[in-house]
């Protein structure tokens, strides 16, 4: 669970087990041991990550607080298997190289070692995350549970089951229809049957896409497009929903909520943070952190 500095047992010289088991995990990688030569000693990119990983547990909001941490506590130090601490150049250019290309590998691995093969019914949604009203990267937008707030949008494809198997951060003004195309197309590497969303989804371009992909999109009728509906999707989605069949699988997109929640309570919403780049960062750690706990 990721938790606030300050709490008490972050200052402890004992690291959580949720931890000490993830960077079991990061040293059975196959990473290359020595990313980066600067004129000292080089970085292990596996280090790199465990302290990547340790900024999202403890929610520490910038690498220049992180370097101050490391070298602060040389628990911390030991448990990322540092000799020395890395300068803060090092750690934004492994940011980097882990936004780009470390994430998917470390993702891709993952769903390997979680079996995850023939998700026959994936879920699709998107959630807000407030972000500092001073974040000029971020744009406004509207919520359910929010209305109008700055910051930016999660949008997850899931198993039924909650494992991630994709996912878009954009800012607040996306709108959801326009993103699930590019959801969905990352869905082409599993075999499966249904997709399924809530009305925001309810659009041609979006079953379009799915049907191109093999999969039958299903999400209920928008209102604000109910009365203009003379399509057989718009006749015979209402009929199906209310069926028994109907009922119990759209009822399966309650599992996407839980995931969400999960993600919100383990602190994937920072409403004090700023810039597009920080947000991502911490964002697909917890990703990783929130899958990693299905290995357990």
């Amino acid at each position: 669970m990721i938790s606030n500095l300050n709490s008490e047992h972050a200052w402890s010289y004992e690291i959580d087990p949720i931890l000490e088991a993830l960077f079991r995990y990061i040293d059975s990688l196959p990473l290359p041991e020595t990313p980066y030569v600067t004129g000292r000693p080089p970085v292990s990119k596996k280090s790199l990550l465990k302290c990547f990983f340790l900024k999202t547990y403890f929610a520490i909001d910038s690498l220049r607080k992180l370097v101050r941490i490391l070298q602060r506590f040389r628990c911390f130090q030991r448990a990322c298997g540092l000799s020395e601490i890395p300068h803060l150049s090092t750690f934004s250019r492994a940011a980097k190289w882990f936004r780009e290309q470390g994430f998917p590998v470390f993702h891709a691995q993952l769903l390997k070692d979680l079996e995850v093969r023939y998700p026959q019914i994936v879920l699709i949604d998107s959630t807000a995350l407030r972000s500092s009203l001073y974040d000029s990267q971020a744009k406004w937008g509207v919520s359910t549970r929010y209305h109008w707030f700055k910051g930016y949008k999660l949008h997850l494809c899931t198993t039924a089951e909650g494992i991630i198997l994709s996912h878009v951060l954009t800012t607040a003004n996306r709108n959801d229809v326009a993103v699930a195309p590019a959801l969905l197309a990352s869905l082409g590497q599993w075999e499966m049957e249904f997709v399924l969303g809530d009305a925001a989804y309810d659009s041609e371009k979006v079953r379009q896409t799915a049907e191109q992909a093999g999969i039958l999109f299903i999400s209920p009728i928008n209102r604000r497009n109910s009365e203009e509906r003379k399509d057989a999707y718009g006749r015979v989605l209402p009929v199906f929903l209310k069926t028994r069949f109907g009922q119990w699988l759209f009822g399966l997109r309650r599992g996407i909520e839980r995931v969400f929640n999960e993600l919100k309570s383990d602190g994937v919403e920072q409403p004090r943070w700023y810039g597009f780049h920080r947000y991502v960062l911490h964002v697909l750690c917890c990703i990783l952190m929130h899958n990693f706990e299905f290995l357990l």
